[in-house]
């Protein structure tokens, strides 16, 4: 944890030492509720991450989900060569007002199609079985919104860096942990993290 510099008596004094790594004024309202609410967020997510299932059973459920999807979307298809039922399933009232000119109702396919790519986008692809430590990068995330949001200084994943120093100490608020005693540290979050929001910017030139 870095050591504490004069906070705004005002504030908690977590809050005031964020505030002032970030090079954010204390008087900026709007950033001090964000804070908040972002530390809030992060140690929720932080814990519900710390009883995720290993990948195997993660994906397993995933998969069924996705699967299921794929199956529902070939059977309702497969009833194109069945006039009769294929017309009463179409016709049922459950889609909305029937017209007389509504042939399939194509929310129901987009929405099978999204679910599908969705339980197949969440699988986690880390090796060995291990968890993969998205409580982690998760508080680093957030950490990286609020710093972009709001501090005049530009992140980096320079480890000793504006962001990555901000980033240890709100780690260490979310979760209550020193980074530097927590296993690897956030070393690897912090890079992963930069290096993802380098690349979106990137993409939108």
């Amino acid at each position: 944890m870095m050591p504490r510099g004069p906070v705004t008596s005002n504030l908690p004094p977590a809050v005031g030492e964020l505030l002032r790594l970030a090079g954010v004024p204390p008087s900026n309202r709007k950033a001090v509720a964000w804070l908040n609410d972002a530390i809030d967020q992060a140690r929720s997510r932080y814990r519900v991450a710390k009883q995720r299932p290993l990948p195997a059973d993660h994906n397993a459920l995933l998969a069924d989900i996705d699967k299921s999807a794929k199956k529902l979307t070939k059977q309702i298809a497969r009833l194109r060569l069945h006039p009769v039922p294929w017309y009463a399933f179409w016709r049922s009232s459950v889609f909305g007002p029937v017209h007389h000119n509504r042939v399939e109702v194509p929310d129901v396919f987009s929405t099978l199609e999204k679910l599908a790519k969705a339980a197949s986008s969440a699988k986690d692809d880390s090796k060995g079985g291990r968890r993969r430590e998205t409580g982690k990068q998760y508080v680093v995330d957030t950490a990286l919104s609020f710093f972009v949001r709001f501090s005049a200084h530009t992140p980096s994943g320079n480890p000793t860096g504006a962001f990555a120093t901000f980033a240890r100490e709100f780690y260490s608020v979310a979760t209550g942990l020193d980074p530097e005693e927590s296993g690897a540290g956030i070393d690897r979050q912090i890079t992963q993290a930069t290096t993802r929001r380098r690349a979106q910017r990137n993409s939108v030139k």
